[in-house]
């Protein structure tokens, strides 16, 4: 089972015996792939989908997102099949629950400050990076265990993130040197990977909830507004930087992607190109099912798409029984 990405806006997905067929503007093959074999269905820029393969999709609870051109994602096609009320609203009750929300946020926001002091550490090749550069992170940690607030949490978390951007610049190569974080639209190429990358993990984050049963909308540490998926906002935060930015590095600093890779857009900024668009969501797709030990408590290896199942497993049992402890934060070594 695979996600089924699709970037050429002058293709055609229709419907033929349990198959889905690609054809291009010509009307000439371009693949087929049985509908078993995908669990969702990704389309960036404006690929046509057929009203026939849509309903089948729907009824085989396969989801269908939809990114604009430069991966900005803008909506996804929801069978409404796979809701669990009751668990929604023992999610929700967590959800006003102030205490509640403060231990899950105090998990996963110290989780994900971990991850990025391992991500530095592990490219820091040259020694450029020294301890007390690590220093700010371990005293955000602590601080943020006897926080009285998400919003407190929060604070610290964006101070880090100052910290850490400006870290990671420090160990990106020459061509790819930026200045901060620039999200939309992208004033550099290496933020137009992150933006894409976060995108597309924001999307997958999206279609693991809804398997769950799960609402979108009641979310632990962000606030929820209008038609925001809050909820994977919140479990997307900790896997940022183990899955996306550790691409973004390797993809530049292996010189698999350069600069001639991206093209400026006058409205959307520093775009990658479509071609080296496929390499980076392939990449992508390959760390997301790399198996490592991302349990502290458990020395079995698991993709992270398996580990955030696990997660969301955990995290029904929390709401259930009431309990943020019962969630399982993800681990990294440094």
């Amino acid at each position: 089972m695979s996600d089924l990405f699709i970037q050429d806006s002058s293709l055609k997905l229709s419907l033929a015996d349990n198959r889905i067929v690609i054809k291009n503007q010509a009307r000439e093959l371009v693949r087929e792939i049985h509908i078993d074999k995908v669990d969702s269905i990704l389309l960036l820029g404006h690929p046509q989908i057929t009203t026939q393969l849509l309903k089948k999709l729907s009824l085989r609870n396969i989801n269908v997102y939809y990114f604009s051109k430069n991966g900005h994602f803008v909506s996804y096609l929801d069978s409404c099949r796979q809701d669990d009320f009751e668990k929604q609203e023992e999610q929700a009750r967590a959800h006003f629950d102030d205490y509640f929300r403060l231990k899950l946020a105090q998990k996963i926001v110290s989780a994900k400050l971990r991850h990025q002091m391992n991500l530095l550490s592990s490219f820091d090749d040259d020694g450029v990076l020294e301890e007390k550069d690590f220093q700010v992170f371990q005293n955000a940690i602590k601080k943020i265990q006897t926080a009285s607030s998400v919003h407190e949490i929060m604070g610290y978390e964006g101070s880090c993130a100052k910290s850490y951007f400006y870290h990671l610049n420090l160990l990106t190569p020459v061509a790819f040197k930026f200045s901060g974080r620039s999200r939309r639209p992208a004033q550099d190429a290496f933020n137009s990977l992150l933006n894409l990358g976060y995108s597309l993990l924001y999307s997958f984050v999206i279609g693991a909830i809804k398997k769950s049963g799960l609402s979108l909308g009641f979310a632990m540490i962000h606030e929820s507004h209008k038609h925001h998926a809050a909820f994977a906002s919140d479990l997307m935060e900790e896997w940022r930087p183990v899955i996306v930015d550790n691409t973004v590095l390797s993809l530049i600093r292996e010189g698999i992607l350069i600069q001639k890779d991206f093209e400026e857009d006058p409205h959307l900024g520093i775009v990658l190109k479509t071609d080296a668009q496929k390499i980076f969501v392939e990449k992508l797709s390959l760390r997301m099912f790399e198996i490592h030990q991302y349990l502290e408590d458990d020395k079995k290896r698991y993709s992270f798409a398996y580990t955030l199942d696990m997660q969301l497993n955990s995290l029904i049992r929390a709401f259930k029984e009431k309990d943020p402890n019962c969630y399982l934060a993800s681990y990294t070594r440094r």
